[in-house]
């Protein structure tokens, strides 16, 4: 197993494209076949496979549309922090924390649109990402 660790500078309802990270440490792994297992071990971030798009309509319809599903309000019994947070938490577990990828020929296996994105639901604030690379 091969253990991998970035920071991210997170905005506030901030997405970050995260495929060329996972790509660029899944070659240096040296693994040609197995899996990947990416966690953001935040409990107001999700990981998504979302298109890939040189435009980010896509991202900003998955985040309109969890505020739809999710807003921020407060009446949620869950108030330690702010309502933000609160909404954050469920916007979490919703979307959830981890991703598994099949590695084959040292690349993920992702479909032509695909990419890896990393959400903070909440923020601003500095939130880890991790990757580890399995070889069969």
């Amino acid at each position: 197993m091969k253990f991998y660790e970035t920071k991210i500078d997170c905005q506030k309802n901030g997405v970050h494209q995260i495929t060329d990270w996972v790509r660029q440490c899944i070659a240096d792994s040296g693994v040609k076949s197995g899996i990947a297992v990416i966690s953001a071990p935040h409990t107001t971030s999700g990981i998504s496979l979302t298109p890939y798009m040189l435009h980010d309509y896509d991202l900003q319809d998955v985040q309109i549309q969890l505020d739809v599903i999710v807003p921020q309000r407060v009446d949620y019994t869950h108030q330690f922090d702010t309502p933000a947070d609160a909404a954050g938490h469920t916007k979490s577990a919703m979307m959830g924390t981890n991703t598994t990828l099949i590695v084959e020929d040292g690349k993920p296996v992702l479909g032509h649109s695909q990419g890896i994105f990393f959400y903070e639901f909440d923020g601003p604030r500095l939130q880890k990402c991790y990757l580890s690379v399995y070889s069969d």
